[in-house]
C-alpha cells in the first residue's frame, strides 16, 4: 500500500515537472533558457516559427498558395478550365492559345482555344476552319463581298479583288503588288503618295526641319535662299559664307588685300576693281574671273563677244567662208542658199542636187520614165 502511494507521488511529480518545468534545472528540450543543450537557439522555440510544408510538396506555406493540397504549388502544371490556380500564379488558365479570348469551356467566346488564329472577329482564311467563330468556314469575315478564298485580307473591308488602291502601303486590290508610290523606302514614316519628295533620304519629307544641305527637306518645292552657293566656292550662306557673290570670300579663306583697293594691274589704268569689262580677254575689273563671252574655246581667233556664234567649232566665226555643211559658218544668222535641202531628199544644192524642189532628183537617184534628169548627171 505504501509502495503504491509512493508511486503515485512520483507520477504526480513527473507530471508537474513535465507541465511546468523545474526552476533552475537543465532541460534537453526547454525553449526559454540559454543552455547549449536547448533546441538550437537562444531566443525562443525554433519549432514554433520554422516554415511549414503541410502537404509535403516541397513548398512551404509562405510559397504554396494551398499548403493542404500537394498538387498545388508554384511548379505544378496548370490545368485549364478547372477553376483552380494550380501553379500559384494568381489565376486559372482560361486562354490556352493566348489570343486574348477565353475558351468557351471557361465561359469565354473562343471556339477553339488551341489555335490562336481562331477567335471572334479573327480574319477568315481559305482553310475550312471557322476562324471568326461564327459557325461558318471560309465566309466573308470582313463583309466586303468577298469570301476568304478570294479576299487576300478578309479582316480588312478595304482590301478585296478590284478595290481602288489607296495610300496605305497595302495590296488593296489583291493583285499581288503594292504600288511603288506607297513605299516608304527610307523609313521616315511618310510614303511617296503622302508627299515624300525623296524616298531615299529619311531627312526629307513633308514637314521635315530644313537643314543646311541644299535640299528641299520639307518638300515644299523651295530650297531656302540661305542654302545657296551662288559663287561656287563650296560654302553656302547657311554654312557661314558672308559674301555669296564672291568666290574668294568664305569661312577659312586666305585673307588678301581688300577688294576695294586691290589693283590687279597697277601699270594699266584700264584695270582696277569695279572697272567695266571690255572684249579683250583680260580681267579689267580685277574680280579674278574672265567673262564667259571673252573666251575663244575653239581657237579660231575670235571670241564670243566679237561675234563667234559657235565657240566650239573653228569653222564657224564672224566672216568665215560658208561651207557645204548645213551650218551658219559666217555667223550672219542664215545658211547659204545652196546649203538648203528643200525637198528633204538628204542632199542640198551644194551637194549636187540638180532639182531641190523634187525629191526624186538627186545624185545617185534611180532614173524614172518621167523625162527628168533624176540622177543629176546632166
Amino acid at each position: 500500500m505504501i509502495m503504491f502511494y509512493r508511486l503515485g507521488l512520483v507520477s504526480l511529480l513527473c507530471c508537474f515537472l513535465l507541465a511546468f518545468g523545474c526552476k533552475g534545472s537543465v532541460s534537453m528540450d526547454d525553449d526559454d533558457d540559454t543552455s547549449s543543450m536547448d533546441d538550437d537557439d537562444t531566443t525562443g522555440d525554433d519549432d514554433d516559427t520554422a516554415p511549414v510544408d503541410a502537404d509535403g510538396d516541397g513548398f512551404t506555406e509562405d510559397e504554396d498558395c494551398d499548403d493542404t493540397d500537394p498538387d498545388i504549388h508554384p511548379d505544378a502544371e496548370e490545368i485549364p478550365y478547372d477553376g483552380i490556380d494550380n501553379d500559384c500564379d494568381g489565376s486559372d488558365l482560361t486562354d490556352v492559345d493566348g489570343d486574348g479570348h477565353d475558351s468557351e469551356e471557361a465561359g469565354g467566346d473562343d471556339c477553339d482555344d488551341e489555335d490562336d488564329t481562331v477567335y471572334p472577329g479573327a480574319p477568315e482564311e481559305c482553310d475550312d476552319i471557322d476562324h471568326n467563330c461564327n459557325g461558318e468556314t471560309d465566309d466573308d469575315g470582313d463583309g466586303d463581298g468577298f469570301g476568304a478564298c478570294e479576299d487576300c485580307d478578309d479582316g480588312n473591308d478595304t482590301v478585296y479583288p478590284g478595290a481602288d488602291e489607296i495610300c496605305d502601303g497595302l495590296d488593296t486590290d489583291c493583285d499581288g503588288e503594292i504600288p511603288a508610290e506607297e513605299a516608304d523606302a527610307d523609313g521616315d514614316g511618310v510614303r511617296v503618295c503622302d508627299g515624300d519628295c525623296d524616298d531615299a533620304d529619311p531627312t526629307t519629307f513633308p514637314g521635315a526641319q530644313e537643314v543646311c544641305d541644299a535640299l528641299d527637306n520639307d518638300c515644299d518645292g523651295v530650297i531656302p535662299a540661305d542654302e545657296a552657293d551662288d559663287d561656287g566656292d563650296g560654302v553656302m550662306i547657311c554654312d557661314g559664307d558672308c559674301d555669296d557673290g564672291d568666290a574668294r570670300s568664305y569661312p577659312g579663306a586666305t585673307e588678301k588685300c581688300d577688294i576695294a583697293t586691290e589693283d590687279c594691274d597697277d601699270g594699266d589704268d584700264w584695270f582696277y576693281p569695279g572697272a567695266s569689262e571690255t572684249c579683250d580677254g583680260a580681267d579689267e575689273d580685277c574680280d579674278g574671273m574672265m567673262p564667259a563671252d571673252e573666251a575663244d574655246n575653239d581657237n579660231d581667233g575670235q571670241m564670243v563677244c566679237e561675234g563667234d556664234c559657235d565657240d566650239t567649232d573653228d569653222t564657224v566665226y564672224l566672216g568665215a567662208p560658208e561651207l557645204c555643211d548645213n551650218l551658219d559658218n559666217d555667223c550672219d544668222g542664215s545658211l547659204g542658199v545652196d546649203e538648203l535641202d528643200a525637198d528633204a531628199d538628204g542632199l542640198s544644192i551644194c551637194d549636187g542636187d540638180c532639182d531641190d524642189a523634187n525629191a526624186t532628183n538627186y545624185p545617185g537617184a534611180d532614173e524614172l520614165c518621167d523625162a527628168l534628169d533624176n540622177e543629176c548627171d546632166g
